[in-house]
């Protein structure tokens, strides 16, 4: 007979416990893993502000400077190649030049709308008038004899301020030249100086090209040490301010109706009158070159066809020089052109007006100088 199997009865209070026990553990776990999220959710949200807050790192922050300077290196570069490449293109195109208006040498504002208003295209030079036709200077020279003699005008420029023009016009994209008149000086040239004609050779007595009353006017004499070195000096001073262009305009001798008179002093025998003046130029030249400048002699047209040759002593063209620049009347541009025996690409014409300048580039000739 199989055995029989004990029925186990539990109490209510037993099953009333163990139903309290279960619904305990229940409501614990739930606490922990609200806790568990609460505290995740914590970390999550601190960690968002965390990068929110953060600084940005050094890495970028040491990025933006490298960024700028290459940014800043690039800009310099551009800028220096496009003043190298206005510096080229003036080379290539060689020497178109034009006057700068007097009162704009001592005026920024003004020689800032005159470079404005050039065309590059035509224009790569930009020349301005340092000695006048009667000797007088328009910037403060430290030659000695420029301040003892007066040449130096009352509105004349520092050489502080002629660099600052210098500099403007080069800024500009146009190369600055330089114009003297040179033995044409009514100032520099007395018999005191030891710079001047000698009225009949006389020791003291200034030589005048017309009588006192007439408006008879005084020049450098070639022949005299003192007048070659004042113009050296000058041309130095010139060079060495910026210029690297000095057109040399009035190297020249007097026509006059009193030649017997014209004393040339102790040299006379030591030269021709085409060496004097050679010797004037070739002493310009080599203060010029020191600073990097070259020395352009003006001629007078009229004298390539015979006429007025005692202004040099015989035809300019027996003067050696690299460059020249002879003056072309208006209808006679050609036939001055034709008697010139220096290459074409060796000529600086001046012109009186553009219209000028076709007949400038049928005779194969780019460059020239308007003096209006």
């Amino acid at each position: 007979m199989p055995k029989s199997r004990k029925i186990k009865h539990y109490s209510l209070g037993y099953m009333n416990r163990r139903r309290r026990r279960g619904k305990f553990l229940k409501a614990l776990l739930f606490l922990l893993i609200l806790a568990v999220l609460i505290f995740l959710g914590y970390c999550v949200a601190k960690s968002i502000e965390n990068l929110r807050n953060r600084p940005e790192s050094s890495d970028t922050e040491d990025s933006l400077p490298a960024v700028s300077a290459v940014i800043s290196e690039s800009s310099m570069e551009s800028s220096a190649e496009s003043v190298s490449s206005q510096i080229e293109t003036t080379e290539s195109q060689g020497v178109q030049a034009v006057f700068l208006p007097q009162d704009a040498l001592a005026d920024m504002d003004a020689l800032e709308t005159f470079l404005d208003s050039l065309d590059q295209e035509q224009y790569s030079t930009v020349a301005i008038q340092l000695k006048n036709e009667s000797g007088y200077l328009s910037y403060a020279s430290e030659v000695p004899l420029a301040a003892s003699c007066g040449a130096i005008t009352s509105s004349a420029v520092s050489l502080e301020q002629l660099a600052e023009t210098v500099a403007a016009i080069e800024n500009a994209g146009f190369t600055p030249a330089a114009y003297l008149y040179t033995l044409q000086d009514d100032v520099a040239s007395h018999a005191s100086y030891g710079t001047s004609y000698l009225y009949n050779d006389q020791a003291g007595i200034t030589w005048l090209d017309q009588a006192a009353d007439n408006g008879g006017r005084s020049w450098l004499n070639p022949y005299m040490d003192a007048a070659v070195d004042y113009l050296a000096d000058l041309t130095a001073e010139v060079a060495e301010a910026g210029f690297s262009l000095i057109f040399a305009d009035g190297m020249q001798f007097p026509i006059t109706r009193y030649p017997a008179e014209m004393g040339f002093g102790p040299n006379q025998d030591s030269m021709t009158q085409t060496e004097a003046l050679q010797n004037v130029l070739d002493t310009m030249q080599a203060e010029a070159a020191k600073g990097g400048a070259e020395v352009v002699p003006v001629f007078a047209g009229e004298c390539y066809l015979g006429e007025n040759e005692s202004y040099y002593g015989g035809s300019p063209d027996a003067i050696e020089t690299e460059l020249a620049a002879p003056v072309l009347a208006a209808g006679q541009e050609t036939e001055i052109l034709n008697a010139v025996s220096l290459e074409s690409e060796k000529l600086i014409p001046v012109i009186s007006s553009a219209e000028q300048i076709p007949v400038l580039e049928a005779a194969g000739i780019t460059q020239y100088l308007l003096k209006e």
